[in-house]
């Protein structure tokens, strides 16, 4: 009785480990589950931050928190369609000023400084 009583126990444990922790592989992480250093959300029709400065090999990671799609698109940049909780990032390896907008909200724009 005991064995069975361990195998049940085991057996529970491995389901719960596997439907919390596994998922289907994807993942659509927020601003809080990426690291802090260099995010842009884009959320109430904003990049936020506007602009950003980084050193050349680094990454930046945008975010969409609104509930239209958006893009981050700019000469070098082109993260395609972004619904929302979907991300796009894109390593800088080269100094310069790169500005960016969404082709669907051209009033939306942002700044990187790669430096």
């Amino acid at each position: 009785m005991k064995t069975k009583f361990i195998f049940f126990i085991s057996i529970i444990t491995i389901l719960a480990f596997a439907i919390i922790g596994c998922g289907n592989g994807k993942s659509t992480p927020t601003a809080t589950q990426v690291a802090e250093k260099n995010v842009v959300t884009i959320q109430d029709f904003k990049f936020k931050p506007a602009e950003i400065t980084i050193q050349k090999g680094e990454t930046i990671t945008w975010i969409n928190e609104d509930s239209t799609p958006h893009t981050v698109t700019g000469t070098g940049i082109n993260s395609g369609s972004l619904n929302k909780g979907q991300s796009f990032k894109q390593t800088f390896n080269d100094a310069g000023t790169f500005n960016y907008n969404c082709t669907t909200h051209p009033y939306m724009k942002g700044k990187i400084t790669v430096k």
